[in-house]
């Protein structure tokens, strides 16, 4: 892009440079500046950006946004009132001139795992860039549209934990697709309630396209019955009649298979990972590439080959034929059950180790209980709680013959956790990041490790 481009997109004061120079990279991260990069001089919570502009020009920068007037001979140098809304109007400009198709991805659970789903199946046909790592906020989103090189479609998450974050995200992406694959429990402490969960989740449509598509769950109770005439609106769904539909679902320890009806054919979809939710995040990928014009059966193949992204509940074999779930990257009471479902798929014997679920605010009691008398249901052979909410999850579970144990921090759980421990076990641990039970995840890997 060259720097006049940039220069008139974020209505900037060029303090120094050649308009007619060449950038190629952009980044907010001094450290993965190249040659003829822009580096994004961005005040954060921890650090200020401007601390590292000398570091971004040794790395190879050449030109810099700033919102403080600084002077570095020979470099193109931008001043700006707000570094991140420049990064935003620079985004949204570059989306424009690309051309490329763009699906947007927003939800209370699913949001990554979907994405994913949605760029196995678009990459059968077309050149596809996607939202990288976590890369779905007010910086992380720009960023990924500024390394757009020429791609077909973009596949963009959003997330948000406030009203008016997704709308700022839909209005730099400007989606022809939507999705929002459920409206949950994440962050209703800070939201207040499901409908303001819903409201802020419809903000995904704010941005939408003319002649739009909006994709939703049916199975997600308030994404039900919604009409809009201004978009196009699809349903998918395991249980109800949708424009998707799966049924003959078979529920398979490391799987799932099931069939839907697509122009009065029949045919087979295979899911490469456990999990009914799994099945619903398929329906929205499949849909999305019909959407844009691929055959049926590519985007089958494209669900066939989906591989899930890292740290997102993968499945660790250690020793002995132990099987070690890892869903420590976050919870919300919808993630919890979806994940105590797949362990309760295997005939091993189960251990659920569970800490609390963060945000909740006034419904963090009400939560918790729901999450014991879910486990109710469940033949969890042994539940392990640690933090302070969870206690209201015991108090529930004392109730039954669940085996249950509470826990005040990592290092009595990882104690007991070991001596209980037997060949052949399936282990799920999942709470909030905040919990640090990646701690434990750890400890496990290296005391059983193969």
């Amino acid at each position: 892009m060259l720097l006049e481009e940039i220069l008139n997109a974020t209505n900037g004061k060029l303090l120094s440079g050649n308009l007619e120079d060449m950038i190629v990279g952009f980044t907010n991260d001094s450290r993965k500046c190249g040659k003829n990069y822009l580096y994004f001089a961005i005040k954060g919570e921890r650090f200020d950006g401007h601390d590292f502009i000398d570091s971004a020009l040794e790395n190879g920068a050449s030109t810099i946004i700033t919102e403080k007037i600084v002077e570095h001979e020979g470099k193109n140098i931008i001043l700006v009132n707000d570094s991140i809304k420049a990064l935003g109007e620079l985004a949204s400009y570059y989306r424009d001139k690309s051309g490329a198709k763009v699906v947007a991805i927003t939800g209370s659970v699913g949001k990554t795992s979907t994405k994913d789903l949605i760029y196995s199946v678009i990459s059968q046909k077309f050149k596809t860039l996607k939202t990288p790592n976590n890369y779905n906020n007010h910086i992380g989103l720009p960023l990924t549209i500024l390394s757009w090189r020429g791609e077909d479609v973009m596949v963009l998450e959003m997330g948000m934990n406030h009203l008016n974050e997704i709308d700022y995200l839909t209005k730099i992406a400007k989606p022809n697709i939507a999705v929002i694959t459920n409206v949950g429990t994440a962050h209703i402490g800070l939201l207040g309630s499901k409908e303001n969960i819903l409201k802020a989740k419809m903000e995904i449509t704010h941005g939408l396209q003319e002649n739009g598509t909006l994709i939703l769950n049916k199975d997600s109770e308030p994404l039900k019955g919604l009409e809009n005439k201004e978009y196009t609106i699809k349903y998918i769904s395991q249980n109800e009649t949708a424009d998707l539909q799966a049924y003959n679902i078979c529920l398979n320890e490391d799987s799932s298979d099931f069939k839907l009806n697509y122009q009065n054919e029949e045919y087979s979809v295979h899911v490469p990972v456990a999990g009914a939710h799994f099945i619903n995040n398929a329906l929205l990928a499949l849909e999305v590439g019909i959407c844009l014009g691929i055959n049926i059966d590519d985007c089958i193949a494209g669900i066939r080959e989906f591989k899930l992204t890292e740290n997102r509940a993968d499945v660790i074999s250690l020793r002995d034929g132990i099987l070690l779930y890892d869903g420590t990257y976050n919870a919300n009471l919808d993630s919890i059950k979806a994940s105590i479902d797949v362990i309760c798929r295997y005939p091993n014997r189960k251990i659920a180790v569970l800490g609390d679920m963060l945000e909740l605010g006034e419904y963090d009691q009400k939560l918790h209980e729901e999450m014991g008398e879910y486990l109710l249901d469940k033949k969890i052979d042994m539940v392990l709680l640690v933090g302070n909410s969870v206690k209201y999850t015991y108090d529930i579970l004392q109730k039954t013959a669940i085996k249950c144990k509470l826990f005040t921090n990592n290092s009595e759980l990882k104690s007991y956790l070991y001596s209980e421990i037997k060949p052949g076990d399936v282990i799920l641990i999942k709470a909030s990041h905040g919990l640090n039970l990646v701690e434990v995840v750890q400890y496990l890997k290296e005391e059983f490790k193969k």
